[in-house]
């Protein structure tokens, strides 16, 4: 697949590449991925893709999936006072997997 983005494999630390798209939804989708490391470490696995959370609202006025709404820089984690702990969930939070 082209377009996606390449991870390092978490066995070898080798590169790996999207190869095929499985399950899928509105908000979710599996992609899998196989390490390309030219000593042949060929380990494969799935990544989730989860949509999270809105930094923009839609021009359209009925969505599909409802989102929480945060601005970019609330959901940015680039504080060093909070890079220890989960990020934390918004009150109100209404997540549909349609």
């Amino acid at each position: 697949m082209s377009g996606l983005p390449h991870m390092t494999c978490p066995a070898c630390g080798g590169r790996a590449h999207s190869r095929a798209v499985g399950k899928h939804s509105t908000l979710y989708r599996e992609l899998y991925y196989r390490c390309r490391n030219p000593d042949a470490c060929g380990h494969e696995f799935v990544v989730e893709m989860v949509a999270v959370r809105s930094t923009k609202a839609s021009r359209f006025p009925t969505p599909i999936a409802v989102l929480p709404m945060t601005t970019w820089h609330a959901a940015a984690n680039d504080r060093a006072d909070n890079d220890n702990g989960p990020p934390s969930e918004p009150a109100d939070a209404v997540i549909s997997l349609t």
